[in-house]
């Protein structure tokens, strides 16, 4: 997902993000659009909410597996270790 993410520019990226978002909503329970979530990351301020929401949602249903707040440390500073991560802990759970 990293390589490929890379390799296209990250427009790979935002299509992950948008999909684990939705997932993340149905292991969650939630009820807002991936899309807005999605889009959510264009604008400035609002992206560190989303990026925070998310994150929280990674801990919520990984239950308590990954830390949100390391998670949102990493997605600010090392992007492609995130991303790893939050992937490999929805693998788990697609189990």
């Amino acid at each position: 997902m990293v390589v490929v993410s890379i390799l296209t520019f990250f427009i790979y990226a935002l299509y992950w993000f948008y999909q684990t978002r939705k997932e993340l909503n149905e292991l969650t329970k939630g009820s807002t659009s991936a899309l807005l979530w999605t889009i959510g990351l264009f604008v400035p301020l609002v992206n560190i909410y989303v990026i925070w929401k998310y994150c929280e949602d990674v801990e919520t249903a990984s239950k308590k597996a990954r830390d949100k707040i390391v998670l949102f440390l990493l997605w600010i500073v090392i992007l492609p270790v995130a991303q790893y991560l939050v992937q490999e802990e929805l693998n788990k759970l697609a189990k």
